[in-house]
């Protein structure tokens, strides 16, 4: 492997890193179809209930050392890690819920939080790419936007599936697990 490609790998890996691509989709979703005060509290409610939490809780345990990195790819590490982010988006789902938030949040937040239950059930089997689930979970919604848009952000997609692949994170088989859970329940988000 050459120390460019590594370079590129990593630069994609990061800027396709679930919290990073889920919270600029989460802001940007909200903007574009929600009214602004909403908006700006799903984003706040996300990022301060999901967002920060999740970069707390990896920095600690990455810390003392019960996670080797912060994306989680130890398989056994993520059984720790799955229940915990599970909690989190089962708060913003009561929340988005009971404060009577329009219907598509809700039924997106229980979709993703499906997309995560099934991620954690594999994960006892196989390390499915949370990278490419959320990636192609993103793709439904943008697929329903915009067909120009969405063809670029699939090509993006398969960039973060490269990145992945090329740095050793994950085999084809554990890239595709993770695509079909991803694409699937965000399909059920955007027409059940």
């Amino acid at each position: 492997m050459g120390k460019r490609s590594i370079k590129i790998a990593n630069l994609i890996s990061t800027i396709g890193h679930p919290l990073m691509l889920g919270t600029v989709y989460v802001i940007f979703i909200s903007f574009y179809e929600l009214e602004q005060n909403t908006a700006w509290i799903i984003s706040g409610l996300i990022i301060g209930l999901v967002t920060v939490p999740i970069i707390i809780h990896n920095w600690v345990k990455l810390k003392n050392g019960s996670y080797s990195n912060f994306d989680v790819s130890d398989q056994q590490e993520r059984i720790g890690f799955y229940p915990f982010t599970i909690a989190l988006f089962t708060v913003c789902f009561f929340i988005f819920y009971y404060f009577d938030f329009p219907k598509i949040v809700v039924k997106t937040t229980v979709f993703f939080t499906l997309m995560l239950c099934s991620m954690a059930v594999i994960n006892f089997r196989t390390k499915a790419s949370l990278h490419l689930a959320i990636a192609l979970f993103i793709a439904t919604k943008i697929l329903s936007l915009s067909l120009p848009l969405a063809f670029i952000y699939l090509f993006f997609a398969f960039l973060i599936g490269w990145s992945r692949w090329y740095l050793g994170r994950h085999s084809q088989e554990e890239l595709l697990i993770g695509s079909i859970i991803g694409g699937f329940c965000g399909w059920l988000a955007i027409f059940f």
